[in-house]
């Protein structure tokens, strides 16, 4: 009894490991920039390994109505070169400071997306520090 549910686990186990290889090449193909690291492609042959013991995976939970649409997919895109930058700098006012919480809202950017861009302009001086925050800089 036992030993055919660890078959039928491991059987299970090859199906999605293929399933998700397949995925893996439809998502490669809509998205030429991102390219997949060159991995061996997993075979589905028996093995000679003992089964895998551990529970079959959970379903996904739903995602609720308030969530936003881009978080229920598992894929992410990548925006492209400087996107996040711009939108940065848009959001930031000359005159009085913003957090990276607040350029986040104001973007709708990650908080700490947000948060490392803010750190990589203060370094390079395109913001600078406010007494709360980052800002433009000010013209000499």
């Amino acid at each position: 009894m036992i030993d055919r549910i660890r078959h039928d686990i491991q059987e299970r186990l090859e199906q999605l490991l293929a399933e998700a290889e397949k995925l893996r090449h439809a998502l490669a193909a809509l998205d030429p920039r991102d390219k997949p690291k060159s991995k061996s492609p997993r075979k589905t042959t028996a093995r000679s390994t003992p089964a895998v013991t551990a529970k079959p995976p959970a379903p996904a939970a739903k995602p609720s109505p308030s969530a936003p649409a881009a978080a229920s997919n598992s894929a992410r895109v990548r925006t492209p070169p400087g996107a996040t930058k711009t939108k940065v700098l848009g959001a930031l006012s000359a005159d009085s400071g913003m957090t990276a919480g607040d350029v986040a809202k104001a973007t709708g950017l990650a908080r700490g997306t947000v948060s490392t861009t803010l750190s990589k302009l203060a370094k390079t001086g395109e913001v600078s520090k406010a007494d709360r925050g980052y800002r433009l800089p000010t013209p000499s």
